[in-house]
């Protein structure tokens, strides 16, 4: 069987497998007990409920997959596909489609997560051993309860799976057929396969699906699996994540959960890890303090140096003595070059001067000749090997050559732990969703952990001051927007200086030459940016197509304004020198003009190529500010000022916002209403891309499978259209020093207020034509 043939085999059957475990976790009750078989040192824990009040978006998906089904896209692509492969990958795949629908078939789904679903994973712990790193795959195990008898046949059904899968990857790679053992022991019935078996010396994987009552498990990983089917016999309860006390502290203070629940704890996901950094640097810090030959003072250009490489002629010649004197004209003219004061104990001691050679010897090694290993072995002073003035001069080039390396090596185990510190300053992440109405509901805790404050990387986003008045430059006509209260800017440039300098003189070195650059560059981050940038952002959409303004608070109006002023004329400069060289870069020209404004003082036209819209920007009210039109920036500065309507008269946003109550980080709605029509006109000008990229194309062979793209991607307009039962997505988050809360809601359209299917047009019944009279 060819090797093409092998990896369509593979890849089918292995997306079959993972496929048929990944199906979406809905459920007829809310049970949710699946927590308690799960190990309580899982990092990630997602757990699946159905909630009837969400049957209405399953109606709504219907009607997509429905439209898509109808399309015929999936023939085209199966055909699309076929045309890569000849007749026989053609067949081949056709049997594999049609293999894996019936083993699909063979699974009830909805049955399969009837009541409950619960995915976790766990990272493997790394072992050591004679300094070899030994770390398998991650724990996986899914866990499924439906009805006892779905479960019975449902079990079937996945272990079909299983078996196909590996029958047909080990057909493809023409090895012999893994072993699939299978017992039923005590009510429970356990199929299972190593995915490992022929491979010699591999670790080993189990594949484990087991059936008990109403639960399914499926599980890769021994230890997880005998884990799990402990739980569920009653066995050590306190050790499962539903006992685990920061689970419980996470989720009391969120509310309960109906639709969904995903818990991640970062301190477990980052325990092996931290074993695997820590043994690298055990071994990064085992070989450092291995000592290097080191080399210091010493030139090889000019005519010293000239002069010891025609020694060196000499000395493969044997004549020792014509070398001795051109390497002391050498030493004449570098008298401190450390390597020529080397050589010359060299050449006296293959000349049997035995005081004068230890005597240069000396004097190399205070010159900085750091070469212990070289001088220790250097058949040139085997004869010194037992004066005590050799040793003394090779432990002094020993010390120093250590001194040295240690000095100048990076600190590298700072540098990670400063690292590790980011994600580490971490605890856990929870959230749960619900539904109301035709609203789902998502809310969020992510908890530091308990010394955070002490932690470099916590100034960067824990800024003192917060946000407290969300709606100061919305108008009434507010389509959708963003207030946002940044990271600290600042913050986070100290945190880098001072990551790289906490790696010692490497780390100062590059310190300095970043400042030479930036004065090269007649350029300065913290004066031209950090000076006068306070990082907190406004964004906004106007209904009505009536534009989008971007503000962007400001220390310093006129420093602001003097810097954007100054980037813009470097770009459009930049560019322009680019397109006397490149005309096509004259596409992308940038030209100002000022805006002649009567409120809007200073603020100027910026024209970015051939497009005909310009933006407006300039700086007001302590805010950079750019707009796609005067009007609009007008419109907020108005807002902010009282002389126009605030957002909060606009009952549609008011009614589907998370309006903040005091202090926060970021509150945002996105209105989606038109999301269908909007994927529809990507979609449209990415087809339209396609096509004029295929006449582009000389290639016979690629061009008609790129028409082949584009016609698919035409027949997805009408799929996405049907997209059109979103309203708008508020998120709102807020942090209290210790964690982050947040909340989203997705507001849907009711059954009600979807656009109706147009009644089906019968046609009038045909009826003999009236007889013609004519008048007698």
């Amino acid at each position: 069987m060819n090797k093409r043939k092998t990896v369509l085999t593979s890849a089918m059957m292995a997306s079959l497998l993972i496929g048929a475990l990944s199906i979406p976790a809905f459920a007829a009750e809310k049970k949710h007990t699946l927590t308690q078989a799960v190990p309580g040192d899982v990092f990630l824990c997602i757990t699946g409920y159905h909630n009837p009040e969400r049957e209405f978006l399953d109606v709504y998906w219907n009607d997509v997959l429905g439209e898509l089904k109808a399309s015929g896209i999936g023939d085209d692509v199966m055909e699309l596909f076929g045309t890569l492969l000849d007749e026989e990958g053609q067949n081949e795949a056709k049997r594999l489609k049609d293999l894996g629908t019936k083993l699909l078939n063979g699974v009830d789904f909805d049955d399969l997560v009837g009541k409950e679903m619960v995915f976790a994973e766990r990272m493997a712990t790394p072992t050591f051993d004679n300094n070899n790193v030994d770390m398998g795959p991650p724990d996986l195990v899914w866990i499924f309860r439906g009805s006892s008898a779905g479960a019975a046949k449902n079990f079937d059904g996945i272990v079909a799976i299983l078996e196909t899968v590996i029958q047909e990857i080990c057909k493809a790679a023409n090895t012999t057929p893994l072993t699939i053992n299978k017992t039923d022991k005590d009510g429970t019935r356990i199929a299972s396969v190593n995915l490992t078996e022929q491979a010699d010396g591999a670790p080993v994987i189990m594949v484990n699906i087991a059936v008990k009552n109403d639960t399914i498990v499926v599980a890769m990983g021994q230890k997880i699996f005998d884990e799990v089917m402990g739980f569920l016999s009653g066995k050590n309860p306190d050790k499962a994540i539903s006992n685990n006390p920061r689970y419980k502290s996470a989720f009391a203070q969120l509310p309960p959960a109906e639709d969904a629940t995903v818990f991640v704890d970062i301190q477990n996901l980052l325990k092996p890890i931290r074993s695997l950094v820590n043994f690298g640097m055990k071994e990064a810090q085992a070989k450092a303090e291995v000592v290097n030959d080191i080399v210091l003072n010493s030139s090889s250009t000019g005519e010293a140096h000239e002069l010891t490489v025609q020694a060196w002629k000499l000395y493969e010649q044997k004549d020792y003595k014509a070398g001795l004197e051109l390497t002391t004209k050498a030493h004449e003219l570098a008298p401190a070059d450390s390597a020529i004061l080397y050589y010359m104990s060299c050449f006296h001691a293959l000349n049997g001067n035995k005081d004068k050679s230890l005597d240069f010897l000396e004097k190399a090694v205070d010159a900085g000749f750091y070469k212990p290993q070289h001088i220790s072995w250097d058949p040139d002073l085997k004869s010194l090997h037992e004066e005590q003035r050799f040793k003394v001069a090779l432990e002094k080039a020993t010390k120093l050559a250590k001194q040295h390396s240690v000095s100048e090596e990076p600190n590298w185990k700072a540098l990670v732990d400063r690292l590790m510190d980011i994600p580490g300053i971490f605890d856990y992440i929870a959230s749960v969703e619900y539904t109301d109405g035709y609203s789902t509901k998502a809310e969020a805790v992510v908890m530091l952990v308990a010394d955070a404050r002490s932690k470099p990387f916590y100034p960067v986003f824990a800024k003192p001051k917060k946000a407290t008045q969300f709606d100061r430059y919305l108008p009434a006509e507010t389509l959708s927007f963003d207030v946002s209260s940044a990271v600290d800017l600042g913050g986070l440039y100290k945190f880098l200086l001072d990551t790289i300098r906490c790696t010692g003189p490497k780390g100062e070195e590059a310190l300095v030459k970043w400042e030479q650059l930036q004065q090269s560059a007649n350029f300065n981050v913290e004066k031209d940016i950090l000076d006068w940038v306070a990082g907190d952002s406004i964004m906004v959409e106007l209904e009505d197509n009536q534009g989008w303004v971007m503000l962007l608070r400001v220390h310093n109006e006129e420093l602001a304004r003097e810097k954007v002023t100054t980037a813009v004329d470097f770009v459009s400069k930049a560019i322009m020198e680019a397109a006397q060289e490149n005309p096509v870069m004259g596409m992308f020209a940038m030209r100002t003009s000022p805006a002649n404004h009567d409120t809007l003082k200073g603020f100027q036209y910026l024209f970015f190529g051939m497009s005909p819209q310009p933006v407006v920007w300039g700086v007001a009210d302590n805010h950079l500010i750019f707009g796609s039109s005067t009007d609009a920036i007008c419109m907020c500065l108005d807002t902010a000022q009282g002389k126009h309507p605030n957002i909060r008269k606009n009952a549609r946003v008011m009614s589907e916002a998370l309006v903040p109550d005091g202090m926060f980080t970021s509150v945002s709605l996105t209105d989606q209403r038109q999301l269908g029509n909007q994927l529809a006109a990507g979609i449209g000008m990415f087809s339209m891309m396609s096509g004029m990229l295929t006449m582009a194309i000389p290639d016979p062979e690629v061009r008609p499978v790129i028409s082949k793209i584009a016609g698919i991607l035409g027949k997805l307009t009408p799929v996405v259209t049907k997209i059109n039962f979103y309203k708008s997505v508020a998120r709102q988050s807020t942090f209290n020093g210790q964690s982050w809360h947040s909340k989203t809601v997705t507001h849907y359209v009711s059954p009600d207020e979807r656009p109706k299917k147009p009644a089906p047009i019968t046609p009038e019944p045909e009826t003999a034509p009236a007889p013609v009279t004519t008048p007698s």
